[in-house]
């Protein structure tokens, strides 16, 4: 009785932190299977995220989206989700919705620039010319050192073709970092550039 009445007492968090604890260390899907059976008990976002982010380490594109569309409707305001899911979507070629999804993010947080800016950069790499400038004419405004912007408000006007960088090959996979490399804790966007996450 006693054992059970002890047992019922363990918070969601302190079940979490167990198998956080377990998956130090672990990546991939090996970090994925530790992680999976934690949320067998509990609803963590932490767990979610760590599992969403594992199954992208592993280049489990389609467990990653399912995993983040999964947590999204338990956790729905949790741009973070949002953020692994563009980012499985881009990896695994899906460039509409990858399109959508950054749309998607922008509704639930206009302010936010650096997403507004990945998507004027998916405009220009796949030739979209009216939507990359009316978008960068937007940016422009608050941000008018934005070198994607100067370009793709250079092809209809004279004074940005003068001041903008000079067009080379965009190639977004040579400027991404490894794996390797740690965010910031308070830098969930980073895992676009191919940052490592922390273990939440």
């Amino acid at each position: 009785m006693i054992v059970l009445l002890l047992s019922s007492c363990v918070t969601n968090e302190e079940i979490a932190t167990e198998y956080i604890s377990t998956a130090t260390g672990l990546t991939g899907l090996e970090a994925a299977e530790v992680y999976a059976e934690g949320i067998e008990r509990t609803d963590s976002f932490q767990l979610y995220y760590n599992l969403a982010y594992s199954y992208l380490e592993a280049g489990e594109y389609e467990k990653a989206i399912s995993t983040a569309e999964e947590a999204l409707t338990i956790f729905p305001d949790a741009l973070r989700f949002m953020y692994l899911k563009a980012y499985a979507l881009r990896e695994e070629g899906k460039i509409y919705s990858y399109e959508l999804e950054l749309k998607s993010i922008l509704e639930k947080d206009p302010g936010n620039d650096q997403i507004r800016s990945m998507l004027l950069s998916h405009y220009l790499n796949i030739g979209r010319a009216n939507d990359a400038e009316e978008l960068a004419r937007e940016i422009i405004v608050y941000d008018p050192t934005n070198q994607d912007a100067l370009r793709a408000l250079a092809n209809s006007s004279e004074f940005y073709a003068s001041i903008a960088p000079s067009s080379s090959p965009r190639n977004p996979s040579t400027t991404e970092k490894g794996w390797t490399v740690p965010p910031s804790l308070y830098m969930p966007l980073g895992v676009f550039n191919g940052d490592r996450m922390p273990n939440l």
